[in-house]
């Protein structure tokens, strides 16, 4: 009879462990994730830029106010007619500017909601861009669906824009508005017709710079004076606006990118409708991913604790909000115990304590232990000059002897240590 021949076994060459990069160990770090489900889109996360960074998030026709130590709603703002598209604080974290869908920019105290202190209409078209100047408290940019900018004086309000940009700058939907730090004069836009525009307001009617995306752009970001980042379409393209041209091109996504946020020393992070939020490393030359998140439907908005870097939420397009909050490192490392408690160390507080300078601490080393209380109370009355006995004390005084006796008791022994 045959039999079967065995297959020799493949021979195959030891695997080690994978290794985790420091950065890849920083973003795990961000655990215990929060799921709020909202009936609508988020289409907007904005940090407070002061402590302690509480967090408002634009859905339907409100915005919340999440607080960075409970993550739960504090304040809620819904004296809106129509969807709130952005939210955006001042730079001292007291204003909150909003804009809808009906054209409508409002200016609230941050933590007021009743408290509404401005109210303009720029344009009877969606508003779907409103923000602060980052170092001029009192100029208010706004971007709407007919094509046109708008720069306003929030203390002026009534006499219009004191800066308009003609619809001709823009050839379709302005979607997106940032400043280029380090020049309080540049305006960078955002817009349908797939173009990156850089304005100057003292010249409202030249365009500085023009960079073409070649689809419609989502959202800018300048994460450097010289370096302006845009998302739009499957990819994200990074610009030298010392050259004026393209150093860099990213091409990690499969659908179309919809925000960006700057986490500063930890990289540039984008959200995508492929439902994914990645992490690039903007210090090197290739612009690497670091991490990663998927979620289970498209990402609109996303945004990371501006100064601790404690929380990191992400707005999707199925109305769901996932906030996560980085795990902060235990103040006893686990396993190793204290040679000394904190219980015993407050024990022990004060036991060298002598007094002050003004107080005297008489010691003596003489116990009172040989006289009985009979003799104390006979000196106590020779002291006074009286004569007499215990055996005097009457029944009906027996309760004011006893006090008096515990009295004489403590001043004898006083007078012991006097050695009267």
């Amino acid at each position: 009879m045959s039999s079967t021949k065995q297959d020799l076994p493949q021979a195959r060459a030891p695997t080690l462990p994978s290794k985790t990069t420091p950065e890849q160990r920083y973003w795990r770090s961000y655990i215990t994730p929060q799921l709020i489900k909202e009936n609508h889109p988020i289409t907007s996360i904005e940090f407070n830029p002061t402590t302690p960074n509480d967090f408002a998030i634009a859905s339907a026709t409100k915005i919340q106010v999440f607080s960075s130590k409970t993550r739960q709603v504090i304040k809620t703002f819904s004296r809106f007619k129509d969807v709130v598209y952005s939210g955006n604080y001042r730079y001292d974290g007291k204003l909150l500017v909003a804009s809808d869908a009906s054209g409508l920019v409002s200016i609230y105290d941050s933590y007021q909601p009743r408290n509404l202190l401005v109210s303009l209409t720029p344009s009877s078209h969606p508003t779907h861009v409103a923000k602060f100047h980052p170092t001029i408290g009192n100029q208010l940019i706004t971007g709407s669906d007919d094509r046109m900018l708008r720069v306003y004086d929030i203390s002026q309000t009534s006499n219009g824009p004191i800066i308009q940009f003609d619809n001709i700058d823009h050839e379709d939907y302005i979607r997106s508005v940032n400043f280029i730090p380090g020049d309080s004069n540049l305006i960078v836009t955002g817009c349908y017709d797939g173009n990156v525009r850089i304005l100057d307001i003292r010249d409202p009617h030249r365009v500085v710079a023009k960079f073409d995306q070649e689809n419609p752009v989502e959202d800018i970001l300048a994460v450097s004076s010289n370096t302006l980042v845009s998302a739009g379409g499957p990819y994200v393209k990074i610009w030298d606006l010392n050259r004026m041209s393209q150093i860099h091109q990213l091409n990690n996504f499969n659908k179309s990118t919809t925000c960006l946020s700057n986490t500063h020393t930890n990289g540039l992070m984008v959200g995508s409708l492929d439902s994914t939020i990645k992490v690039f490393d903007y210090t090197s030359t290739n612009w690497q991913v670091q991490f990663g998140w998927k979620f289970g439907s498209g990402v609109l908005s996303c945004g990371v604790s501006p100064i601790n870097q404690k929380h990191f939420v992400a707005g999707l397009t199925s109305g769901l909000i996932s906030i996560r909050t980085k795990k902060t490192e235990p103040k006893v490392k686990q396993g190793i115990k204290n040679d000394v408690s904190g219980g015993y160390a407050r024990m022990m507080k004060g036991r060298d304590y002598t007094g002050e300078e003004e107080d005297h601490i008489i010691e003596s080393s003489k116990i009172i232990t040989n006289k009985s209380v009979n003799e104390l109370m006979l000196s106590y009355k020779k002291y006074l000059g009286a004569s007499g006995s215990i055996d005097d004390i009457k029944p009906n005084d027996l309760k004011q002897e006893i006090s008096q006796c515990l009295k004489a008791k403590e001043i004898c022994g006083m007078l012991e240590l006097l050695g009267v």
